[in-house]
């Protein structure tokens, strides 16, 4: 079950501030830059109204090695989880929120984790296999949910 109540005006405004400045960065073909690729598949759902991005997942830039600011991509990465469905055994891996969420995730770890539809067991997963990060991540979420 792809998602089908989700708020892309704080996605999208999260993730163009992940976007460097074009004097960091020069010219870039979106599609081939994870944070082009995430602002490509939002804008594609938001104009389609759609919350499915067919092969979204498989057309993932896997050669993008730009240094992003970490605090950026923890932001953005907290928006999308925090608007997850939570689909558990319903869950599609052409989501617009799994396909952003695996760009910005591949930008912040440099790998892509197993997602298996629930924010917060994905968070249990990213502490566990990167710490740092992990901590980052669930601090922000809980603080963006309200949870003490």
């Amino acid at each position: 079950m792809a998602a089908t109540n989700v708020d892309f005006g704080p996605i999208k405004k999260a993730v163009d501030k992940c976007c460097k400045t074009p004097e960091e960065c020069g010219d870039c073909p979106q599609n081939k830059c994870l944070i082009g690729f995430a602002q490509i598949a939002v804008e594609y759902a938001t104009q389609r109204s759609t919350f499915r991005i067919p092969r979204g997942n498989e057309l993932i830039p896997q050669q993008d090695f730009k240094v992003y600011y970490h605090e950026d991509l923890n932001r953005a990465l907290v928006e999308i989880l925090c608007q997850c469905q939570n689909c558990q055994d319903s869950h599609e891996e052409e989501c617009v929120i799994n396909v952003t969420r695996m760009a910005l995730e591949l930008a912040l770890l440099g790998d892509n984790l197993p997602y298996e539809g629930s924010a917060f067991t994905y968070l249990m997963q990213v502490n566990r296999l990167h710490p740092d990060a992990g901590a980052r991540l669930l601090e922000g979420y809980k603080e963006r949910r309200n949870i003490a």
